[in-house]
Order: C-alpha cells, then sequence, then structure tokens
C-alpha cells in the first residue's frame, strides 16, 4: 500500500513520464486486454500509442484517452502484397521513436525486433516491456508455416524485455521455461472491468437480437459466441448436443463468413432437432452482455485435438469471464486454463477428453446438475474475484512499480 501511495504521490509532484506503446495487433475489435492494460497505466504514465491498422477503424483510435498515432495502412496495397511500403515505412517510424524511449511496451512479436535492437542500442537507458496475448512456441510453429515467422522472431529476442506479461498463469510458467527468462511473467488475465458490463436488457431482448422466436422455457440454452475456424470447430459443439438424450437449444453468433455459418446451418439440421438451434453472424459485445442472461450455459470449447499447441491447451478467453459475468454455467474442453476456473469454482464441467464424446460427456454432467445454482455462483464469482478491477489491476500497479524502479536503479545493477 505504502509503494502504490508513493507511486500515486510521484505521479501528482509533476508530469508522468512517457511510454511509447507499440501495438502489433489492432485492438480495436479484439485483443481488448491491450486497451485495459493501457488505460490502467495512463494512472503512471503519459501514453503515446503507435498502431496500425484498417482505414475503416482508424476512427475508433480517436476515442482513447491517449495520443494515438494511428496507421491506417491493413488491408490497402500500400500495406500489403509483394512491396508492403506503409508496412516497411512503418516498421522504420517505429524504430527511430523507439530509440528515444525511456519507456517502452510492445505487444506480441510484430515489432519485438525493433524494440530489441533499441533496446541493444540505448541499454539500461530504455525499459522494455513485452504483453503477450499468445504463445507461439518455435516447436509447435515451425518456420515456413503459420505463425512461424513469429514464434522464430519470439525464439531470437525472449530475452530482451526486461518485463514481460502474459495472460495465463500456466502459459506464463511455459514461457518462462521455454526461454529462460529470469522470472515468471506477470499475469493480466484475458477478463474485463465489471464497470464495462451494461444493465441486463429486458427479457427477450436475446431473442429478439437473435431474430427469431424463444424456444421453450423448460428446455436450456446453451450460448456459442466467437470464431468457428479451425481450432474453434463449431461441429463439435453441434454433436456433443446431439448426443444429449433431453432437448437443448443451440444459439450460436458466429463471426464468420455467411458461407461458413451456412455450412454449419446444414450440419445443424442433419444433426440436431428442427427448431432447436439457431446459427447467425457476430454481434457486438456490448449488445451480448446485456442480453446473455436469458441463455444458460456458455460453451468455450478450444479442444487440444484441433490444435495440438500450448497456446490452445491453456487459453481461457474473454467470453469466459464474459459467460460468468452474465451468469451463465460454463461448459468447458479438456483445458487445464479452463478447468481451473471452472471446476475449482463449481461453476460449469470440462470434458476430461479431447474427443466430442468426451464434450458430450461434460456437458451430460453438467445438465444433471443444478443450473440455476451455478448460474448465480458464476456471476458472484466473476464480481468478487474474477473481473479485471479485482484480478488484474494489483498486478498492474506492480508493473508499473517495476517500469519506475528500474528506471530510478543505476544502470550497472539493473538486470535484463
Amino acid at each position: 500500500m505504502k509503494d502504490m501511495e508513493g507511486i500515486h504521490a510521484q505521479a501528482m509532484k509533476k508530469t508522468n513520464p512517457k511510454l511509447v506503446a507499440v501495438i502489433g495487433i489492432d485492438f480495436s475489435q479484439g485483443y481488448a486486454g491491450t486497451q485495459y492494460l493501457l488505460d490502467r497505466l495512463g494512472q503512471w504514465f503519459d501514453v503515446s500509442i503507435f498502431v496500425p491498422t484498417t482505414p475503416k477503424r482508424r476512427s475508433w483510435y480517436g476515442g482513447l484517452a491517449h495520443t494515438c498515432h494511428v496507421f491506417p495502412f491493413w488491408g490497402t496495397p500500400w500495406g500489403e502484397g509483394r512491396l508492403r511500403i506503409m508496412s516497411k515505412a512503418f516498421r522504420i517510424l517505429v524504430f527511430l521513436r523507439m530509440l528515444l524511449a525511456r519507456h517502452l511496451l510492445v505487444t506480441e512479436t510484430a515489432y519485438l525486433r525493433e524494440a530489441a535492437w533499441a533496446k541493444k542500442l540505448r541499454g539500461q537507458r530504455m525499459i522494455l516491456a513485452q504483453f503477450c496475448q499468445e504463445l507461439f512456441l518455435p516447436e509447435e510453429y515451425p518456420a515456413g508455416r503459420p505463425k512461424g515467422r513469429w514464434s522464430a522472431t519470439q525464439r531470437k529476442y525472449a530475452s530482451s524485455p526486461d518485463i514481460v506479461i502474459d495472460v495465463d498463469p500456466f502459459r506464463a510458467r511455459i514461457r518462462e521455461q521455454a526461454y529462460g527468462l529470469a522470472r515468471t511473467p506477470y499475469v493480466l488475465r484475458n477478463t474485463f472491468p465489471l464497470s464495462h458490463m451494461p444493465p441486463p436488457a429486458s427479457r427477450g431482448e436475446l431473442w429478439k437480437l437473435a431474430g427469431i422466436a424463444p424456444p421453450p422455457a423448460e428446455v436450456p440454452v446453451l450460448v456459442h459466441a466467437g470464431g468457428v475456424g479451425i481450432e474453434k470447430p463449431l461441429d463439435r459443439i453441434i454433436d456433443a448436443i446431439a448426443e444429449q438424450d433431453r432437448p437443448i437449444f443451440l444459439l450460436a453468433f458466429c463471426a464468420a463468413p455467411e458461407s461458413e455459418i451456412q455450412r454449419f446451418r446444414n450440419y445443424a439440421a442433419r444433426k440436431l432437432k428442427p427448431g432447436y438451434f439457431h446459427l447467425r453472424s457476430a454481434v457486438a459485445r456490448e449488445q451480448l452482455r446485456a442480453r446473455l442472461w436469458e441463455a444458460d450455459i456458455g460453451v468455450v470449447d478450444y479442444s487440444f485435438s484441433a490444435e495440438p499447441t500450448a497456446n490452445q491447451k491453456y487459453c481461457a478467453p474473454t467470453k469466459l469471464y464474459e459467460f460468468m459475468a452474465c451468469g451463465l454455467a460454463i461448459l468447458g474442453s479438456n483445458n487445464d486454463s479452463l478447468r481451473d476456473v471452472i471446476e475449482r469454482e463449481n461453476i460449469g464441467r470440462c470434458a476430461r477428453g479431447d474427443g466430442t464424446r468426451d464434450l458430450a460427456a461434460a456437458l451430460t454432467d453438467l445438465l444433471d446438475r443444478n443450473l440455476p445454482e451455478m448460474k448465480a455462483r458464476a456471476r458472484a464469482v466473476f464480481a468478487e474475484s474474477y473481473s479485471y478491477e479485482k484480478i488484474c489491476d494489483a498486478e498492474i500497479a506492480a508493473i508499473a512499480r517495476e517500469f519506475l524502479r528500474q528506471s530510478r536503479r543505476p544502470a550497472k545493477s539493473r538486470q535484463n
């Protein structure tokens, strides 16, 4: 507490030191943890953001409470293709800005190489932090395969940052061992602030949003929200529901092209009872957060069999915490990061294996339990223990202390 008071007192006495943040992944639609981190660090630093994005998303950054240098070249001929002129120019620009930075934060690996070069030139006159929301181990993402370039960059420059931040405690320990880090990374879970939870919408609004009439009141509603790609195959969820001996309604908000959603509609029509499923395109998270209380179960399926990587096996995404905040019981895949929350808090069940029948068995087990009690417990435990305010704010204060402590420490006594 005294350390916190000291930091706040320093911030009140004089202008906050500047923190340059070079963003590797546009966070205007996903990766919201980047925004939460920068907003919190704004208590101690004057944050200056450099971020590439698409022309359509450029204006979103104008609403942030930071200085934003936005470069809308993604999705344009100047940023992609063989020449990638703007992409290369942006790299040069941010490298030059890094050379002047005292406090530097990079996300992921997109600009880690440039940050490492700047760190080598500046030495201990720069404090470098890396925020990692993905874990791309070289042996799992080799060169020549998708994301292989990112894993190679991480392997080569993993020891350059003074401060490393992860999003999962299991991943943090794996990252420490895989790259020989001097200490376990800080952990900022993929949760969100309770203050971002809107008031609950009126009954029936979920079904208006879905564009259909509600199912019978006695039928449990299972919700999927998000991607339906290779690592999150929706057919596994459909198959798990088809295995049940009782009716369940599947409501899916899919982040996918309409052609892909239609493919899964056709699959569901072959496997599920007519009128007991509805698949549609994704909607804004804020709309779902206000309405999902009308459902019963949220499914978070990140199966190791779909993508055999540590990044998949140890994954507790934001939607886990959103489902909790909305008061849903949780069905999870065979994933230690999910189990650590779901079953430790007794708010749902996780599969015991990676097959579809394992997921189906977990769903059967969940349906045999007291759903109303689990739903109430999920909402309560999110507010008490898993909101961003409860589980991340103290960690960010520690990160700020580390930044400022290393800045004040004589260069020869610092350790990378």
